[in-house]
């Protein structure tokens, strides 16, 4: 048998950002391949281009050369985790964790029990009718990672990940 296809693939991938003697190299070239089920870190330091690339992947940013493909089989193929959260202050915790469902046009019994899965799983049912401004960092952290599971994605993008409960 060969190998698995790539759930990921880049080849001579770049971005940079703005034009002429003020243009930054913020990634690249980078060629990448992840296998399906393969758990890949991205290490190195401040500026090298690790957010760069996970909002290419996430369809968030354009490449400036090169290419990047996700092959998956489902609609909603990948699913990111900001480093900020990227959680909506003015939804309700239940919300926030149903907006990729609603996105997706689940229907609202289905994408309710989805959330409610998942916010008893990392420990957040007591906290489905909060705002995010009464939470703690971990537990806004633990929306987010909620966010992104409920849509069951095939590739989960985090950038700089809190440690899963």
């Amino acid at each position: 048998m060969g190998e698995p296809y790539p759930k990921l693939t880049a080849h001579d991938l770049t971005r940079t950002f703005g034009r002429g003697p003020r243009a930054v190299d913020a990634l690249g070239p980078l060629d990448l391949a992840v296998a399906p089920g393969e758990f890949v870190c991205l290490v190195g330091p401040s500026g090298c281009g690790k957010s760069t690339l996970l909002r290419i992947a996430a369809g968030l940013l354009r490449p400036s050369t090169g290419t990047l493909e996700i092959h998956t089989s489902s609609v909603r193929p990948a699913a990111m985790i900001f480093q900020d959260y990227g959680i909506y202050d003015w939804k309700t915790v239940q919300a926030n964790v149903r907006f990729g469902l609603d996105v997706q046009r689940v229907p609202r019994r289905e994408a309710n029990a989805r959330a409610a899965e998942w916010l008893a799983r990392m420990g957040l049912a007591d906290f489905a009718h909060a705002y995010p401004a009464a939470l703690s960092g971990g537990m806004r952290q633990r929306v987010a990672i909620a966010r992104a599971l409920a849509v069951e994605p095939e590739l989960l993008l985090m950038d700089e990940p809190p440690p899963l409960p």
